[in-house]
């Protein structure tokens, strides 16, 4: 009864024990219901050390009702949308350390500060070569941003991760259209795969390209059908194929592939991975139950050598699509 007793007790202050370590410390209980990093993460992060990243800003309005998009930093639907004012900051360079820990104080990040730590390389040191300028009336100024650190998040079996970075923006950096950057944090995400999982994500979607063609040509003859035939029978049975169409059109994946930038151009980084040279800039709200994340526009990135980045200049696009992590969600 006294060895029972005990080992109910032993029991409880284990399972106590566990309940109460933060996330990142029973990451190495590996249970299904917690998520893994990939096993690969720290050698990909620690790949990036010294590598160059040159990056244009395109900060402007963003219509979310136009672009279907929650206005998270790395996920939603359909195609973000840039209208209205707009503040383009160039030459921005950054120096990634994948060896160096961020000791120093810098801004919260998604990943090492936020729900699932333990998919993330934890804050990295991040160098500002040069901190990027922009023009307004009275003539060029250079944006000044502190404390950036970067990190990479990556779920094991996922396809995809994301390069993060953050900085503490000290004073809001407007211009006299009225676009700006406020004052606070400020984070720059770019999705990444490997040679292997892009290549597969792209057979993918020209595989849901082709069903889904097929089911939407379906779904355009059942809707005429049942729209031209009088008899109550015969419409209910083509309104159920159409729906049947519908359906099938969800379940071949075409509308997720469809959101991935895949085609887009693509930066080649150390360790055999690829960086989408398209990104989004956000920042984060405070809040009393965590804040919002807000979109504040586009990112451009290239990366080589110092000299050939001081010779090239980025391309920008008014339309982007919306980042997808093939299920990682980062950011909630």
């Amino acid at each position: 009864m006294k060895s029972s007793f005990s080992s109910t007790i032993i029991g409880s202050s284990i399972l106590a024990a566990i309940l109460f370590l933060p996330s990142a410390s029973y990451a190495f209980l590996n249970l299904p219901f917690i998520n893994q990093a990939n096993p690969a993460l720290a050698n990909y992060a620690a790949a990036q050390e010294d590598a160059l990243l040159k990056i244009h800003l395109d900060i402007g309005q963003v219509d979310v009702a136009k672009s279907g998009s929650s206005g998270r930093g790395g996920g939603g639907g359909g195609g973000v949308v840039m209208t209205g004012n707009r503040l383009g900051i160039d030459g921005l360079l950054l120096e990634l350390h994948g060896n160096q820990i961020a000791n120093y104080i810098h801004p919260k990040m998604p990943g090492a500060d936020g729900p699932n730590p333990q998919l993330s390389t934890g804050a990295k040191a991040l160098n500002i070569l040069k901190p990027g300028k922009y023009v307004d009336l009275t003539g060029s100024k250079s944006i000044s941003l502190e404390h950036g650190v970067w990190e990479m998040i990556w779920r094991r079996n996922a396809n995809a991760g994301a390069l993060i970075c953050g900085f503490d923006v000290p004073t809001e950096v407007t211009r006299n259209n009225g676009a700006s950057i406020p004052k606070g944090r400020m984070y720059v995400t770019f999705p990444v795969w490997t040679e292997e999982t892009l290549q597969d994500l792209r057979q993918r979607k020209i595989k849901a390209e082709e069903i889904a063609v097929e089911c939407m040509e379906r779904l355009k003859e059942e809707t005429r059908k049942m729209e031209e035939t009088n008899n109550p029978l015969m419409k209910a049975m083509h309104f159920r194929n159409a729906c049947k169409a519908h359906e099938e059109i969800d379940y071949s994946g075409y509308r997720s592939y469809n959101a991935m930038p895949l085609e887009r151009d693509m930066i080649t980084l150390k360790n055999g991975l690829h960086l989408c040279s398209l990104g989004t800039v956000w920042t984060k709200k405070d809040g009393f139950f965590g804040g919002d994340h807000v979109l504040l526009g586009t990112a451009s990135a290239m990366a080589g050598v110092r000299e050939e980045l001081n010779e090239k200049k980025a391309v920008t696009e008014r339309e982007l699509k919306a980042v997808a992590f093939d299920g990682l969600r980062p950011f909630e």
